[in-house]
């Protein structure tokens, strides 16, 4: 019996051997094989050269001695060394610089001691860390490592350059990744020899605090090395999320709108910046406004990499940078760095606040007309406040005894709308939860009486909000923004570049959005999102054209 199966394995090991061995040569190793199907070949003892190196990525993440070897001890690679280190990897990181080098230990002992001090890590747990970590004074030292991040200068020719000098030193089932934030895997891998254990691990600063990873892959990435680095994120306590190479990934394309429609609504002069940022803040329970934020990054670097992606998309009109910005960094208010950008920093730091209504009072009532396409948590606001609501029916308006109505912005003027059905209209912009944000946003149309708009600001300071009062542009805030982070994150899925579930992610994770943006849409409604599209479409047909994914979804829900 014993000679039959071993006869039978032999057999078998013949039949598949020379299958698995075209398979590699064709670089067709890299689909993914099944842990069944593997189990099975560990089982019939099926050994090659192909398969053993296929087997290899997943016995080694497994193991305790994973050793990671990080390239370059700049922020980002000193950030990524500490988190390798603190889930227990040994770790080694090079620079050409050794000063760097001393740097990059010295800051990440001063980080470990502050979280000692506040007691988020043991003293033992923080020196273990550090014990991990250990300095290479050469390159040919990473050659040991499993896995080599590169986290050098974000320039394409030294990246490759870099890359292909790691490639010849390590051994052929080593990854390689990077943690370009903007560059075409696709581009940089085709210097290669294997362009296939090519990965793009994608941190975000700081990295020891940010949760999100983008595991980008190129058309030659084998799923298999994704998978690994995917599961290690995991391991490192991280968020990640799989993205095909493309301009931008996830984080940096779909944020474009963020920054773009708050420009463009300076542009407009509907307000300035700090009313800006704070309706974002207080409206849309972003932690940021988006003023604030540019300031914060550096205007120079978000100019650069809205240029880049603007480039990459044939200058795309909804990716068009900002002249206003574009001003700034010629004339060197950067930021915070540079102690002036949008906003003034130093020692005289002075930000203009936000501009709140003047307390007015509240009218004897109002009336609600149907529920519509008026929020629930506006609905239940209105009902739980202190002036009496009559209900009608209608098509979800907040109506006052002279006739004004109060309405959800739905893309056009207040002016505007009120042409259209002939009577007063105040927009409302578009908030993440009303019965807990603390600001309601009016914009009422050029003929709205005075005493209509005094009686709509009363109402919503009745119920404890702050009222901003702003120009009627079409869209106003929030409701502009959040339209188009859910066009340019269907259009990501639209484009396969990822799927619902890692936009929606990375956007939580990698810049703290209050929702996904697509969940977001969702809450909102797809029919909403979309009229708001088609009508700031008619002001700007390219820069607001709806992706088909939308509408798709707008049609079956």
């Amino acid at each position: 019996m014993r000679v039959f199966l071993e006869s039978k394995i032999i057999l078998l090991n013949y039949l598949f051997r020379p299958i698995l061995e075209v398979l590699f040569v064709f670089n067709l190793h890299e689909y993914t094989l099944s842990a069944k199907v593997i189990e099975l070949f560990n089982k019939l003892k099926i050994q090659s050269y192909s398969t053993q190196k296929i087997f290899n990525f997943q016995m080694q993440i497994e193991a305790n001695n994973y050793l990671v070897a990080v390239l370059g001890a700049g922020t980002m690679g000193e950030g990524i060394a500490q988190t390798v280190a603190s889930s227990g990897h040994p770790v080694m990181l090079y620079d050409v610089s050794q000063q760097q080098l001393q740097i990059a230990i010295e800051n990440i002992a001063k980080r470990l001691e502050r979280s000692v001090k506040k007691e988020k890590i043991t003293a033992q747990k923080r020196d273990h860390i550090l014990e991990n970590i250990s300095l290479q004074k050469t390159l040919g030292e990473l050659a040991k490592g499993k896995l080599v991040i590169e986290a050098i200068i974000e320039d394409l020719a030294i990246k490759q350059t870099v890359l292909c000098e790691v490639e010849s030193l390590v051994t052929e089932d080593v990854i390689l990744a990077t943690n370009t934030s903007s560059f075409d895997l696709n581009k940089m891998g085709n210097v290669l020899k294997r362009p296939q254990h090519l990965v793009g691990m994608h941190f975000f600063n700081p990295a020891p605090v940010m949760a999100l990873v983008e595991i980008v892959s190129s058309k030659h990435t084998a799923p298999l090395v994704a998978d690994t680095v995917f599961k290690l994120s995991e391991q490192w306590g991280k968020s990640p999320v799989h993205v095909r190479s493309s301009p931008g990934f996830i984080v940096n394309r779909v944020a474009r709108p963020f920054y773009g429609e708050a420009l463009e609504i300076i542009k407009e002069n509907g307000i300035d910046a700090a009313d800006c940022d704070a309706i974002m803040r207080d409206c849309g329970g972003f932690r940021m406004g988006p003023f604030e934020l540019m300031d914060l990054i550096g205007l120079d670097v978000n100019y650069a990499v809205t240029s880049q992606i603007w480039e990459s998309y044939h200058r795309h009109p909804r990716f068009a940078p900002s002249v206003l910005q574009k001003e700034l960094v010629d004339s060197g208010q950067l930021g915070r760095k540079s102690g002036k950008g949008f906003f003034e920093y130093g020692e005289n730091e002075v930000n203009s606040s936000a501009k709140n209504a003047k307390p007015t009072p509240a009218p004897d009532s109002v009336i609600l007309e149907g529920q519509g396409k008026l929020p629930k948590s506006l609905q239940k606001l209105l009902k739980g406040g202190s002036v009496p609501v009559q209900n009608n029916s209608g098509d979800g308006n907040i109506r006052f005894s002279e006739g004004t109505i109060v309405v959800p912005s739905n893309g056009k003027s207040s002016t505007e709308r009120s042409s259209e059905i002939g009577q007063s209209v105040i927009s409302i912009d578009l908030c993440l939860d009303f019965e807990y944000s603390s600001r309601v946003v009016l914009a009422p149309a050029q003929e709205c009486p005075e005493k209509d708009l005094q009686q709509a600001v009363g109402l919503f300071q009745s119920l404890g909000k702050k009222v901003s009062v702003i120009k009627d542009i079409a869209g106003m805030v929030v409701t502009r923004t959040v339209a188009m982070l859910a066009n340019e994150s269907s259009l990501l899925v639209e484009e396969e570049v990822a799927d619902v579930a890692g936009v929606d992610l990375a956007m939580r994770k990698g810049v703290n959005y209050p929702l996904g943006p697509l969940e977001w849409a969702e809450q909102w409604g797809w029919h909403s999102v979309v009229e708001t599209l088609e009508n700031l479409a008619q002001v700007n047909a390219e820069r607001y054209k709806t992706s088909e994914w939308l509408r798709t979804r707008a049609n079956i829900s």
